[in-house]
């Protein structure tokens, strides 16, 4: 353990670098750290390496219990696992914050960070805590016509729209690395909603549906509320599709 990081407050960590294995593995270096929570928190965690565009990092998110909740894939997502990460492993393509993710938590819980130096150098690391205000939109509020811009910032999140007065066609417009898809129900207990995505069914009809859920596909993909990323954006209007 390398000590606390408190929300609201950032570290600098000296990294050993990988080893080389054998098989062409790596054996990362590797910095813990303990984050206690003492309010219901959203929070952001990002680092920022002193070896620039060189950098390969990874930030694995645990739970007291040591399950893995998240970890960074690339500037702009973060997933499940560390099996769906393989972009963290290339260098940063930026001198920003480069490997990011986002959890929530209630007061009195604890996570950990596992901070990964897969370069074959020491680094020396600035780590951010910092907590933050999600996208409002998708909880459960009435949308029937117009547009909204909603973001998936959390792994496992979905949005919900009730658009039981709603009429006209409904289209999802994203750009990004997640697998988004905006499932349409017809009622509490439909089965089989009417699904959109985006790369092939962008528009539908939106009646009969009831509820609009917009989610990653698998629940284990995350993004930011930033463009080619999380955030998404719907339209309701009186337009047919083509």
């Amino acid at each position: 353990m390398s000590g606390d990081l408190p929300v609201g407050q950032f570290r600098i960590a000296d990294l050993p670098p990988a080893q080389e294995v054998g098989g062409g593995e790596l054996r990362p270096g590797v910095a813990v750290y303990r984050i206690p929570l003492s309010s219901k928190e959203d929070v952001r965690i990002s680092v920022v390496s002193q070896l620039g565009l060189s950098a390969r990092l990874r930030l694995v998110l645990l739970d007291e219990r040591g399950v893995v909740q998240a970890a960074s894939v690339a500037r702009n997502w973060f997933a499940a696992r560390p099996e769906l990460t393989p972009l963290a492993l290339r260098p940063q393509v930026t001198t920003d914050p480069g490997f990011r993710l986002n959890f929530r938590g209630q007061a009195g819980q604890v996570f950990y960070l596992r901070v990964e130096n897969y370069a074959l150098s020491q680094d020396r690391v600035t780590l951010y805590a910092d907590p933050f205000t999600p996208n409002p939109n998708g909880k459960g509020e009435v949308f029937t016509s117009g547009a909204k811009e909603g973001a998936i910032e959390f792994v496992g999140e979905f949005d919900r729209y009730d658009v039981a007065s709603a009429t006209g066609y409904l289209r999802l417009s994203y750009v990004g690395p997640l697998d988004l898809v905006a499932l349409l129900y017809n009622g509490p207990n439909d089965p089989y909603p009417r699904m959109l995505d985006y790369s092939h069914m962008k528009c539908a009809p939106i009646s009969p549906a009831t509820l609009l859920v917009v989610r990653d596909r698998g629940l284990s993909r995350a993004g930011f509320d930033e463009e080619n990323s999380g955030r998404y954006r719907l339209e309701i209007s009186d337009a047919p599709c083509p």
